[in-house]
């Protein structure tokens, strides 16, 4: 499930607290960190408070990396959204930092650091490939719970066998294969994934 992060930092003070590390599941979209910015001065506005994503990770695809607030009222707080998606290839179990600069024209300087850790499946589980029905060529994905020897075959609607896709030990994670049927007739086809004990079927459609 996506995340959703509210933070509040002071436009003129900066106090530093112990840090949170933030559990983020591989493949979710829509993820948010809202970054609060409170002005506190009694008397005067604060303008121009730029935020910017200053330290990037390549398993996070953010929306936009940088906002201007235009102006916070004395006494105010402005809100400032950052969007952003966690790649599906990922790294379990692995822990990854993210840093916000945020400026204001008067000198006001600080930033705001981010500890994401990426959780690793719970569960086996075989997900319904995308798009179907498919012409020529499908992507089937699946999620695998602890290190396993792990088998997707696709079988034709009589039971022969038509593909081996994976054949090979996978440590948890979370995965993705292209299936491309150009050679194969228009039809139904199952495909089943086999990973120790756990076995799952689907049903897909090739339409030329």
């Amino acid at each position: 499930m996506p995340i959703k992060i509210l933070i509040i930092a002071s436009a003129i003070t900066y106090y530093s607290f112990a840090q949170t590390i933030y559990e983020v599941q591989p493949g979710t979209k829509g993820n948010e960190i809202t970054l609060t910015v409170s002005n506190i001065s009694e008397t005067s506005p604060a303008t121009n408070v730029n935020i910017v994503l200053t330290r990037k990770s390549s398993a996070l695809s953010f929306s936009k990396e940088m906002e201007t607030i235009e102006l916070i009222e004395a006494k105010a707080e402005a809100n400032a959204i950052f969007t952003f998606d966690v790649n599906r290839n990922a790294p379990i179990n692995k822990k990854d930092t993210i840093d916000f600069m945020i400026t204001s024209p008067d000198g006001i300087m600080m930033t705001k650091q981010f500890i994401f850790s990426y959780t690793g499946p719970k569960e086996f589980k075989l997900e319904q490939n995308y798009p179907n029905p498919f012409n020529p060529t499908t992507r089937i994905r699946y999620q695998v719970s602890s290190l396993s020897e792990v088998s997707l075959k696709v079988y034709g609607i009589l039971g022969s066998e038509a593909a081996t896709l994976v054949n090979e030990q996978k440590e948890a994670g979370y995965y993705e294969v292209n299936w491309d049927a150009s050679n194969l007739a228009s039809g139904v086809y199952i495909y089943r994934l086999q990973a120790g004990s756990f076995i799952s079927t689907k049903k897909m459609m090739l339409l030329r």
